[in-house]
C-alpha cells in the first residue's frame, strides 16, 4: 500500500494514495480488428506445419495465447521446443494481416480517455490482455495506440486472465513507483471474462458493450459499472474521478 505521511498535532498520520490504475482489455475494448489474430494463428500453423484451421480443430475456445499455442502444439504432436519460432512467425503474419485490414479501428472515446489519463499525474494506463505481449504491441501499433502503454498483464504465461492481471499490477507498480489500492484499480473490458477477472482479484469492474458480448449479457454478470460504449468520455472522467 502506497502511504503518505503527514503530521497532525505532533503525531504522524498515514494517508492512502488516491492514484488510480486503469487496466484496459484490448480486443473489443480498445480496438476492433475482426478475427485477424485467429487468421494469423491459422496461417502460421498452415505455413510451418501444413495444418488447416488449427485454432478451431484444437477445440480450445477463448484462453490465454500461451495456452492456445501449447494446446495446438500438443494436439498435433508438434515439437514444443519450436514454440519461439512459431511465435516469431505469428507476429510477422499478424503484422502483415493488420496492415491489409482497412476496417480495423479504435473504438469510440478510447483515444480521448487514453490521452487524458496519459497526461494526468494521478492516473495511469496499463494493458490487460490474453494476447502475447508482442502480439498486443503489434495490434496497438497498427492503430497508433502503442504510445499509451508501457506495462501490463499479457497472455505469455499459463494461467487465467486474473493471473495476468496480478502480474500486470505488480509490473505497473514497479514502473510507476506506486502501490495502488484495490478500490483504485479498474479493469475495463467487453467480455464476461473481464468482469469475472475484476471480481476475482477484488478490483473495480467496468463493462463496455463494444465487443462480442451484448449489453444485457454483461449486465447479468453485475459489473460495478456498465456502458454501451465509451463515447461520453468526459462524463466517465468526472464519474470515476480520473482527473
Amino acid at each position: 500500500m502506497f502511504i503518505l505521511e503527514c503530521t497532525y498535532h505532533g503525531e504522524k498520520m498515514k494517508l492512502k494514495s488516491e492514484k488510480k490504475l486503469i487496466l484496459w482489455d484490448l480486443d473489443g475494448t480498445l480496438m476492433h480488428c475482426g478475427a485477424d489474430g485467429t487468421r494469423a494463428l491459422n496461417e502460421t500453423f498452415r505455413k510451418l506445419y501444413g495444418l488447416e484451421d488449427a485454432f478451431s480443430k484444437a477445440g480450445i475456445g477463448h484462453s490465454m495465447d500461451a495456452v492456445i499455442l501449447d494446446r495446438i502444439m500438443e494436439s498435433n504432436m508438434l515439437d514444443k521446443s519450436e514454440i519461439d519460432r512459431v511465435k516469431s512467425e505469428y507476429i510477422g503474419i499478424l503484422d502483415l494481416i493488420l496492415s491489409k485490414n482497412p476496417n480495423k479501428k479504435i473504438l469510440p472515446g478510447v483515444w480521448e480517455l487514453l490521452e487524458h489519463i496519459d497526461g494526468s499525474e494521478n492516473n495511469f494506463n496499463a494493458l490487460l490482455t490474453s494476447n502475447l505481449r508482442r502480439g498486443a504491441e503489434t495490434k496497438l501499433k497498427s492503430v497508433g495506440l502503442d504510445q499509451f502503454f508501457h506495462v501490463g498483464g499479457f497472455g505469455d504465461d499459463y494461467g487465467e486472465k486474473w493471473d495476468a492481471a496480478i502480474k500486470g499490477i505488480r509490473e505497473a507498480e514497479d514502473y510507476f513507483s506506486v502501490n495502488f489500492e484495490k478500490e483504485n484499480i479498474y479493469i475495463i473490458g467487453d467480455s464476461i471474462y473481464d468482469i469475472e477477472c475484476a471480481k476475482k482479484i477484488e478490483v473495480v469492474s467496468i463493462g463496455v458493450a463494444t465487443g462480442w458480448a451484448e449489453y444485457e449479457m454483461l449486465k447479468n454478470k453485475e459489473p460495478d459499472y456498465l456502458y454501451e460504449d465509451l463515447s461520453d468520455w468526459k462524463k466517465l472522467i468526472q464519474k470515476h474521478m480520473w482527473k
